[in-house]
């Protein structure tokens, strides 16, 4: 009669035993993927850390720009707003000496003409004198011009303006606005531009 039994398995060796028959095996493998995932979430850690420190740099240099190109801005207005106004006042120092200077002349000329002014009925004499002092009146109004000074007269029927008038009487008027300007009685005077007044018009406003 045949013998049916199964042949026997060899047996495990002392190390397959252990492994098979441990939990040390299974943590061992469960411990190599825990620290190849936190290698990787280190490395992406890293990377992420690395293009954000590269975005902060790229937003601080543009800052930095912008800052320093405010600045440059800013100094340089602030050195052509100085530079202007010292030209400004050195010009208008200028001009107020020169001013002062022929005005001093102008002066001096008049006392001249006062002293020798004729008490007698020579008409002659008279009338020379009369000429100097239209001289001297021609003079004034060179040097004016000449100091960018001018004439400035009134708009008729303008709009009254206390800055550019300066008011001397009413009067009304038919067909006429209340606070026009009517009438100029003197001429007013104005340097470079007529929004510059150095003395208003007189003028009658319009009740």
């Amino acid at each position: 009669m045949s013998d049916n039994r199964v042949p026997e398995s060899p047996p495990a060796t002392g190390q397959e035993a252990d492994r098979s028959c441990s939990p040390d095996g299974a943590n061992h493998t469960l411990g190599a993927s825990s620290l190849y995932r936190l290698c990787e979430e280190v490395i992406a850690l890293r990377e992420t850390a690395s293009r954000q420190h590269k975005v902060f740099e790229q937003t601080l240099s543009r800052t930095r720009d912008a800052l320093q190109g405010g600045f440059n801005s800013f100094a340089a207005d602030t050195q052509r707003a100085y530079q202007q106004l010292r030209q400004e006042f050195y010009g208008e120092k200028r001009i107020a000496l020169a001013l002062l200077n022929e005005l001093l002349e102008i002066g001096i000329d008049l006392e001249r003409i006062v002293t020798a002014r004729p008490w007698g009925a020579d008409a002659a004499a008279a009338a020379r004198w009369v000429e100097s002092v239209e001289v001297e009146s021609r003079k004034v109004q060179a040097a004016l011009l000449r100091h960018g000074i001018h004439r400035y007269d009134a708009v008729i029927g303008s709009a009254y303006n206390p800055a550019l008038h300066e008011r001397v009487g009413s009067q009304r008027l038919e067909g006429m606005d209340p606070f026009r300007v009517a009438e100029q009685r003197e001429p007013g005077y104005a340097s470079q531009q007529p929004e510059f007044v150095l003395r208003r018009p007189k003028v009658i406003v319009s009740d």
